[in-house]
């Protein structure tokens, strides 16, 4: 248990949490293009990574990953096109809900 307060110190450090928002935003953007997928997202975050320490490392992977895989829904229910594999399951359906009305809904 006295581990805790040390983890919570690492993460929420103000660089690390500036690096994981930055990597988000980079996720947001190449997951909403169609056809980049969030792997794509981490192999180009990937170099980047080598010049820090592992923990806004490990942070920022997983969370572009995360964002790009949630932005490929943006295209996927506006334009009928998903922006990456994990999307195309459900792209129907969001588009349909859409153009119902209800986008928000979708995403």
């Amino acid at each position: 248990m006295e581990h805790l307060p040390v983890a919570f110190g690492l993460v929420f450090d103000p660089y690390v949490l500036f690096v994981i928002f930055a990597a988000a935003i980079f996720g947001l953007f190449v997951g909403a293009i169609p056809g980049l997928t969030a792997t794509m997202a981490t192999a180009l975050l990937i170099p980047i990574t080598f010049f820090m320490d592992p923990v806004p490392a490990i942070g920022a992977v997983i969370s572009c990953s995360t964002m790009a895989v949630f932005a490929g829904d943006i295209p996927a229910a506006l334009l009928r096109m998903p922006g990456t594999p994990s999307s195309a399951a459900y792209t129907d359906e969001a588009y349909a809900m859409t153009r119902a009305g209800k986008g928000e809904l979708a995403l």
